[in-house]
């Protein structure tokens, strides 16, 4: 996108925004560009972090940071190839953890732009992104007795609540435009009648973003001193959700760790009810759905997504005996269509849908490329229904996700449902059930090779 320049004077006229947040105080405006003395050596290293609900309009967050970029780099004076500002999913890629980049750019850019919406006050992650970077904020303000402006909530959709955290930053959306207040961003964006007001909005933060940096510069937090971003608490949950287990509590029975089962067949068991058994191997684990487009399997998918949500997980195949009930876990049900015309997996499926738990959900991959599942998807859905009678009568979305076409959607709908798990698991308030580990204590087991 072409992005216009705007006037100092228009620029000037709404630096009221940011003299609110914080209850920061009025400070003149640079030129835009301009860095006060050894300007360059004061500079952080990155200009800003963006921090988002992935999955929340990814394509339209992603054009954002790109515009945001454009105008930071115009008003610091920076070449096009300079890298001004940190965006996950462009540092991390998918499979990997909340990596020592991450937890970097927290420590070390200098200003923290929120994307607020619905989704991300739900996400804990952004909630320990929220609180990292406030310690920082915080962390200055005891040294030096001023607090800084280094904390920009954005509207991106505008939420019905907002946590305290947020609700202290006296930010004043009266700055912006109408459409702005009204629809927050990313109508902005969506909008070409709205163009205007967003290339005026992209201004004014850019702005600030340099002023933070070149006027007011947040020292960064030495790397002896930075906290393991999964250690770290949510700004958005309750203070005791993050307790600690002890030493005996298995990984399966904490919030940060996902259990997946995969109710699929094997190739021999998948050649009995259907011609296409290309998506199967020789155990259940191994089932992707997603072929050819995505080759990996649905269980090493899944993972990659956890990972990137702060989760570690393990993998399951569903048996029709020794089963256990969730607890205080949080559990995901991959299920391939096809095991619902499988007497054994059927009736495992009807068990485990008696004894789920409140946070497990039952997900069901359909491969838009998968003619022979189109043709029989009535069959399918039939099937699906009886099993998951009580899901399909509650009508709940979290519950019971079917018809999920691509791998991409799959990866939007599957972090939603670990974030309301996530949610489901504290409002229980139930520790593990797990007793210590030793002699006779099993231990769950990936099946494969």
């Amino acid at each position: 996108m072409a992005l216009r320049d705007v006037s100092i004077a228009s620029r000037d006229a709404r630096w009221s925004f940011f003299r609110h947040l914080d209850g920061g105080s009025d400070v003149p405006a640079q030129h835009p560009g301009q860095m006060p003395g050894s300007a360059d050596d004061a500079r952080p290293r990155l200009f800003f972090f963006l921090s988002y609900a992935r999955s929340d309009d990814d394509p339209y967050v992603e054009q954002f940071y790109r515009d945001l970029c454009g105008e930071v780099r115009v008003r610091a004076g920076l070449a096009s190839s300079e890298e001004v500002g940190f965006f996950d999913t462009h540092s991390i890629g998918i499979g990997a953890t909340w990596s020592s980049e991450l937890v970097d750019a927290l420590a070390e850019s200098g200003t923290f732009l929120a994307l607020c919406s619905p989704r991300y006050f739900v996400s804990e992650a952004c909630g320990r992104e929220w609180q990292i970077f406030t310690e920082r904020v915080e962390r200055q303000q005891r040294a030096t007795g001023t607090r800084s402006r280094t904390i920009i909530p954005a509207f991106w959709l505008p939420p019905r609540q907002v946590p305290a955290a947020v609700q202290r930053l006296q930010y004043d959306s009266a700055a912006f435009g109408p459409g702005y207040r009204r629809d927050g961003l990313r109508q902005l964006l969506r909008l070409r009648r709205n163009q205007d007001e967003y290339l005026d909005l992209l201004a004014v933060l850019a702005d600030q973003i340099v002023e933070n940096a070149s006027t007011d510069p947040l020292p960064a937090i030495p790397p002896p001193e930075r906290v393991e971003f999964v250690r770290a608490p949510s700004a958005f949950h309750p203070a005791n959700h993050r307790a600690e287990p002890t030493p005996w509590q298995s990984a399966a029975a904490r919030t940060d760790h996902v259990h997946f089962v995969i109710a699929a067949p094997n190739r021999e068991e998948a050649s009995a009810v259907r011609r296409d058994v290309d998506y199967y191997g020789e155990f259940p684990v191994e089932w992707a759905p997603y072929l050819p487009t995505m080759a990996d399997s649905l269980a090493d998918f899944a993972r990659a997504v956890a990972a990137k949500r702060g989760l570690t997980s393990e993998v399951s195949a569903l048996s029709g005996s020794g089963l256990e009930t969730a607890g205080g876990r949080i559990v995901v049900l991959l299920v391939d269509a096809w095991a619902t015309q499988i007497d054994e997996l059927r009736r495992a499926l009807v068990e485990r849908e008696i004894r789920a738990a409140p946070a497990e959900t039952a997900m069901v991959p359909r491969n838009h490329e998968d003619q022979e599942t189109h043709e029989n998807w009535r069959l399918l859905s039939d099937g699906l229904r009886s099993v998951f009678l009580r899901r399909v009568a509650a009508g709940e979305a979290f519950a019971f996700r079917p018809d999920i076409l691509s791998h991409r959607a799959f990866d939007e709908d599957l972090q939603v449902v670990l974030e309301v798990a996530r949610n489901r698991v504290f409002s229980q308030g139930r520790g593990p059930a797990d007793e210590p580990p030793g002699p006779g204590r099993s231990r769950p087991i990936l099946e494969g090779p």
